[in-house]
């Protein structure tokens, strides 16, 4: 298995190691080819699945990613017969493009411990305290839902249809803060702390920071209930690993493939896309650009967008999450807990056990814990779990990560209003798909098949209008 130069791992006692060992790396960095019917720019699942869906309609298609692996922000590594999800992660039935992946592709699903927790822990104001999943499930069903039970229906009226705001939500909802709706939400102790670790956790940085919408999107998406949504957002993975998906969608496009190819410019001359990197000059009739929104200005498309798309451009989102994967000296059992912001880690969940011993997911928002001090690691671990060791650390920093500036999407206060609808809106020849402006689960793998799989539909109308 080849070396990806993302990631890192720390042994107790060691140095860390940059780059992790991933089956998603692959040796092919040259094109055969310099003109194709379409080309993609990124590898991430968006731009997997337009490929797919645009070669398996006859077109030749060429994949151009800056990675030296595909999957975007999510990879396996695979250390001593274990698999480690060191981005994306956690997928559901509830997701339908993913779940139809799956069946798709006969790939499995196995369960976290986290998602059927016997215990939690609450670290607030007052301390540490820890209770049955029970207890503290039912504390967080009764002030999340008040916390998004804006029309008295628990939302089911004011947003019947997750995959499209009203504007009418829109205007009541959107130019909040996750902190502006806490405030008027009445809550006080262990249940306090707990809504407010649940926020910070959802938009990985400062609830002052993150969008008040969006939490009502999830809340939708989640069936209006505490607990369908933790189903949802960490229960279920993908057996073999997201990687195997990833390459199984690859193998399914017969699109040829450069990595290693960052894309700087991309240009259309007398009708022509040409698509260049320091090396590469790809011709094509069209291109998909599918890559984050908080990279997205790095490309230079001259002055052929609109001024509109290019101010969406210079749009980032504001998750900044952090996310370890700590292997730990005992056996924590099937346990979750949680801290209110400004707490460097906000959630630490269980994932599994190997040989006795915990494999603990923890995250933390803006990007506030030092990946690679497993001391300091330790350190906040200790907060939930006095006297705990670990004993190995895998980690990515994906905010300081070139091609994705941020973890999962979470929008800013009035940021859905200005720029989702010109973000989804395609400028032909150039069309855009990314999770980060996905209509359903935005920022989730989800949300990436489905704007790859518009893309792909966008891609068809458009050449077939132009014959």
């Amino acid at each position: 298995m080849s070396r990806t130069s993302d990631g890192l791992s720390i042994a107790r006692g060691c140095a860390a190691t940059q780059g992790l060992s991933s089956s998603a790396v692959l040796e092919r960095t040259r094109l055969p080819d310099d003109e194709y019917d379409v080309v993609v720019v990124g590898a991430g699942f968006a731009g997997l699945t337009a490929a797919r869906e645009l070669g398996a309609r006859g077109l030749r298609v060429a994949i151009v990613e800056a990675r030296d692996r595909i999957g975007g922000r999510t990879f396996v590594t695979e250390q001593n017969g274990q698999k480690y999800e060191i981005g994306g992660t956690w997928v559901h039935w509830g997701q339908p493009y993913i779940w139809n992946e799956l069946h798709r592709y006969g790939l499995a699903i196995t369960e976290s411990l986290s998602g059927t927790a016997d215990t939690m822990s609450v670290l607030g104001e007052g301390g540490l305290t820890t209770d049955t999943s029970e207890a503290i499930g039912k504390e967080l069903e009764e002030v999340l839902t008040a916390y998004c039970d804006i029309d008295g229906a628990q939302c089911r009226v004011a947003f019947a249809n997750p995959h499209a705001a009203s504007p009418e939500l829109l205007a009541n909802s959107d130019e909040l803060s996750l902190a502006d709706r806490f405030a008027s939400i009445p809550s006080e102790g262990r249940q306090r702390d707990l809504l407010l670790s649940f926020l910070t956790m959802n938009a990985a940085t400062d609830p002052a920071k993150g969008g008040f919408h969006d939490q009502l999107r999830w809340w939708a998406l989640g069936e209006y209930s505490a607990d369908s949504l933790l189903k949802r957002l960490g229960r279920y993975k993908i057996a073999e690993g997201t990687s195997a998906l990833a390459m199984a969608m690859l193998e399914d496009s017969n699109a040829d493939l450069a990595l290693g190819q960052p894309v700087s410019q991309i240009r259309v001359i007398d009708g022509t896309v040409h698509v260049q990197t320091r090396t590469l000059d790809v011709k094509c009739k069209c291109v998909v650009v599918a890559v984050p929104l908080n990279v997205l200005s790095d490309i230079d498309f001259g002055t052929q967008l609109s001024e509109a798309r290019s101010a969406a451009h210079e749009e980032r989102h504001v998750c900044a999450g952090t996310k370890f994967i700590a292997r730990v000296d005992r056996s924590v059992g099937a346990w979750v807990g949680f801290a209110p912001f400004p707490n460097p880690l906000t959630m630490v969940v269980a994932d599994r056990e190997v040989d006795g011993k915990s494999v603990l997911v923890g995250f933390g928002p803006d990007d506030s814990i030092k990946l690679d001090d497993i001391e300091l690691i330790e350190a906040e671990l200790r907060k939930f779990l006095p006297g705990i060791s670990v004993e190995e650390v895998f980690a990515h920093d994906w905010t300081r990560d070139p091609y994705a500036k941020g973890g999962w999407t979470w929008f800013s206060p009035g940021q859905t209003s200005k720029v989702l609808p010109t973000l989804q809106t395609p400028a032909p020849p150039l069309f855009f798909a990314n999770t980060d402006w996905a209509s359903g689960w935005r920022g989730f793998i989800d949300g990436a098949i489905e704007e790859g799989i518009r893309a792909g539909r966008n891609v068809l109308s458009f050449l077939r209008s132009t014959k």
